[in-house]
């Protein structure tokens, strides 16, 4: 029972983190947008370096988002099949939530720099 409990509340934990991946990976495409709407008026003003860098951190992140949604699955199909001992599901899922965190911080800090670019 409480190992149910437990695969439950992660597999809860895994629903939000994949909601939250998919939306930014879209929003990524906005970001992307708006960084070309605006390519003519970086090349002027010799912004192109910033602008390269953007374009790097934005493929970086969106490569994160698809490992971290691989990680996620594999530890989904780990936890329905219970072929690994409890206390590695818990590892393994304790890992996953501090990957998925430092990928928000690491999101937000990018969002910030952007927004500060376009300013």
């Amino acid at each position: 029972m409480a190992t149910e409990i437990t695969q439950d509340l992660f597999l809860t934990e895994h629903i939000g983190w994949l909601a939250k991946l998919d939306s930014t990976k879209m929003y990524f495409k906005e970001l992307e947008l708006q960084l070309q709407d605006g390519l003519k008026e970086f090349t002027k003003a010799r912004l192109m370096p910033q602008v390269e860098s953007f374009q790097n951190r934005f493929i970086r992140q969106k490569e994160v988002i698809d490992e971290l949604r691989h990680d996620i699955k594999q530890h989904e199909n780990h936890l329905q099949q219970l072929d690994q001992p409890a206390h590695l599901l818990l590892l393994t899922h304790v890992n996953l939530r501090d990957q998925f965190n430092r990928f928000l911080e690491l999101f937000v800090e990018l969002e910030r720099d952007f927004d500060e670019f376009l300013a």
